[in-house]
């Protein structure tokens, strides 16, 4: 998903989205499903938003 404004469609219109993005950008808000604050996780410059109690936690890479 993109929120640059320079993303469009063959129409012109910009994308949409980013409206149902359950997680991004939720940090220490509420889950939508079961109330739990949502937390981040950095990684090589990047982001990533889940519910710790909704989401089984990332594997260890070995």
């Amino acid at each position: 998903t993109s929120f640059d404004s320079l993303y469009v469609n063959v129409n012109g219109e910009s994308g949409y989205f980013d409206r149902s993005l359950d997680a991004y950008g939720r940090e220490d808000e509420p889950c939508r499903r079961c109330g739990t604050p949502m937390r981040r996780r950095a990684w090589m410059n990047r982001s990533s938003y889940y519910c710790p109690r909704c989401q089984r936690p990332p594997r260890a890479s070995s």
